[in-house]
């Protein structure tokens, strides 16, 4: 009740000079109610051009950004070796699927064999089509981001100053960028 009254107070007095910092909203609710309170209050927030951070482990936000362009998804690198989590603290550009995050961080914490075990079994079931959905929307995720990186240099290129043989040339490096997926 705190997490929803709090997040209420935000939508009723958010505007566009504002700077809202929500973690993991919906939390305490079911995964579905979580998600679709998380996502409708990032539209809403969207709609009002409010700058907005917003940490989750609810991968499924990350289609937002296949939709608004002006959505940026960041993630903080974990090294994961042999079911050991280093973390380090770096902060990288995309969305990031790793599978059965929370069992490993489970297991790093202690809880006993037999129950990630269990864990493993039943998620296995559960999640298999996420996992396929996700990795979806990771692929068309990055398709779109090249896609508006090269509609951002069409349209400096369209109000430069430069004279036609250099935007003649800008734009083939641009065309062969495209091509070899380096935007």
């Amino acid at each position: 009740m705190t997490e929803m009254k709090e997040t209420a107070f935000i939508m009723q007095n958010v505007s566009q000079r504002s700077l809202i910092v929500m973690d993991e909203l919906g939390r305490a609710t079911s995964s579905s109610d979580g998600l679709a309170i998380a996502w409708s209050c990032c539209e809403y927030l969207l709609s009002l051009n409010a700058y907005t951070i917003f940490a989750t482990h609810m991968e499924n936000l990350s289609k937002l950004a296949t939709i608004y362009p002006n959505v940026k998804i960041l993630y903080f690198y974990v090294d994961i070796r042999n079911s050991r989590l280093d973390f380090k603290f770096r902060l990288n550009d995309g969305p990031k699927h790793v599978a059965h995050y929370g069992l490993l961080l489970a297991e790093v914490a202690g809880l006993p064999s037999s129950v990630i075990e269990t864990a493993r079994s039943i998620t296995s079931r559960i999640t298999e089509k996420e996992v396929n959905e996700m990795e979806v929307n990771c692929l068309n995720h990055n398709q779109i981001m090249m896609a508006y990186r090269a509609a951002q240099r069409l349209i400096c290129l369209k109000y430069s100053n430069q004279k036609e043989e250099a935007i003649r040339q800008a734009l083939h490096l641009l065309k062969e960028n495209y091509i070899d997926v380096k935007l």
